[in-house]
């Protein structure tokens, strides 16, 4: 009975313990470029050599594939050079689980490579050449490794299907065709609707390049199905891989924002009230309506993903998974809570703040104690309120839109309500609610939210602002607090 018990508090301390360190996690950050650069340089090297411009077809056709192999070299290697994600936790598990896959399916081209990248956009890309693209914001959206191994095998299906390849010369023969030319010829050539004849040519080689893609789809759906099946991973995660990506556009919580409760006390009564319906007639009944995502399948990030899952079922002979998973062990519970925290410091390192408050915000209930995102919401609003003075705010704030999510939109009314001085009164309620305060800072991130968090409520800041240049010189937020827009608005505090 006694060691029961010693074994039940041994296991409650370390609970505590991964706890404590889930708390104090910080996105990874390093002044350091060397290695990223030197990855890019490697990548697009790799893209250029594989991608080998044909010695058929005419001039300007192979023209026009050396600049489309360029434009791909190009963009993988800026993808790479500029948010290539190499932390000590994330980056070694995804290329564990790519290495698995890789080691159980030799005949994959040896070459392959896995990038971990901080785009917070949940997807995954593969380059000819066996580079495979994954975004650190598909990670929380997935809800086991045996749903990851899936996607790396669909990329992976992709290289090995020469997808790209054959894509790339189906477009650029379609495009070089005499028919096409002939096409562009008599549309120059006639006297009326010049403009649109063209706008109807390109759609008609959009629609077919969407044909082309979603077709390549099922066919990487197939092949990386086969490929799961060789490995140690549950293959009929697959299926509900497809069931998550057919509604990975909206967010992971769905409620509202609970900006009353941070953003408005004692001091700052401000109401967060919906805007009012219109009247309607008692006798009008009308059908809910449906988002721009709901309404149709083209706008989606991950398309057709319907036919996919039915497609899927047949292929697994009705072994699949559907509905909510288990991550099956603690490892992947903490990659999800910590690729979350990256997500939110990718929205707000590419100076989309509002994303930003919104996913810090979402998810700050949950983890009340933490210090990281009590930090960015605050950060957030500094960086806001610098932008609203210098006349850029719409540059970094989205517009409403039906294709945003509900909550999402309810952020952006108030946020596209917002007076100057309304910065003040949110950032005294902040830190009045959460205590962000209340202990001395513990790391670059803490320090920094203190220090905006003064300069938004007019406070002192010249101690906060030495401390900081102390403790982290030329550090992470050192442009956004002390560069000379910045300084503007905290002259008169300190």
């Amino acid at each position: 009975m006694l060691r029961l018990v010693c074994g039940l508090l041994l296991l409650v301390g370390c609970l505590h313990q991964v706890c404590a360190q889930d708390q104090s996690y910080l996105p990874y950050y390093s002044k350091d470029t060397a290695r990223v650069y030197q990855l890019a340089v490697l990548h697009r090297n790799a893209i250029k050599a594989h991608f080998v411009v044909p010695k058929s077809g005419n001039k300007e056709y192979r023209e026009h594939y050396q600049e489309v192999v360029q434009q791909t070299s190009n963009d993988v290697y800026n993808s790479i050079r500029y948010s290539a994600l190499l932390d000590a936790e994330l980056e070694p598990y995804a290329q564990q689980v790519f290495s698995r896959i890789l080691k159980a399916n030799p005949n994959l081209p040896a070459t392959a490579k896995l990038v971990l990248t901080k785009n917070p956009e949940p997807n995954a890309y593969a380059v000819g050449n066996g580079t495979v693209v994954l975004n650190v914001g598909l990670l929380p959206r997935l809800e086991n490794e045996s749903q990851l191994a899936f996607i790396l095998c669909h990329e992976l299906a992709h290289v090995k299907c020469q997808h790209m390849e054959n894509g790339i010369r189906e477009q650029l023969t379609a495009l070089h065709s005499h028919e096409v030319k002939r096409e562009v010829r008599r549309i120059i050539n006639s006297q009326y609707n010049i403009s649109s004849k063209i706008k109807a040519l390109a759609l008609g080689f959009s629609l077919n390049n969407n044909y082309h893609s979603r077709r390549y789809e099922k066919q990487a759906d197939s092949l990386g199905y086969v490929l799961l099946t060789h490995t140690c991973y549950d293959a009929p995660q697959a299926y509900r891989a497809l069931q998550l990506l057919d509604t990975i556009d909206e967010p992971e919580n769905t409620g509202s924002v609970p900006l009353p409760t941070y953003f408005s006390c004692s001091n700052f009564p401000k109401s967060f009230g919906v805007a009012p319906a219109k009247s309607q007639s008692i006798f009008t009944v009308k059908t809910p309506q449906k988002t721009a995502l709901e309404a149709t399948d083209t706008l989606k990030s991950h398309p057709d993903c319907a036919k996919r899952m039915r497609f899927m079922e047949v292929l697994a002979q009705g072994h699949v998974a559907k509905g909510a998973q288990t991550a099956n062990g603690a490892a992947y519970s903490r990659i999800r809570h910590i690729s979350r925290l990256e997500v939110i410091q990718s929205w707000f390192d590419y100076d989309c703040y509002d994303h930003a408050l919104f996913e810090a915000l979402q998810l700050l209930p949950q983890q009340p104690q933490s210090t990281y995102l009590r930090s960015v919401v605050v950060l957030s609003l500094y960086a806001l309120r610098q932008h609203l003075e210098n006349h850029t705010y719409y540059e970094v704030v989205a517009n409403i839109s039906q294709q945003n999510p509900a909550s999402f939109n309810e952020l952006l009314r108030v946020l596209h309500d917002l007076h100057f001085d309304d910065f003040k009164g949110l950032s005294s309620c902040f830190v009045q609610t959460t205590g962000l305060e209340a202990a001395a800072p513990s790391n670059e991130y803490d320090l920094a939210a203190c220090y905006a968090a003064r300069a938004l409520t007019a406070e002192t800041t010249s101690v906060l602002k030495a401390q900081y240049q102390k403790q982290y010189a030329g550090g992470k937020f050192e442009k956004l607090l002390f560069s000379t827009s910045s300084l503007k608005t905290t002259t008169s505090s300190r």
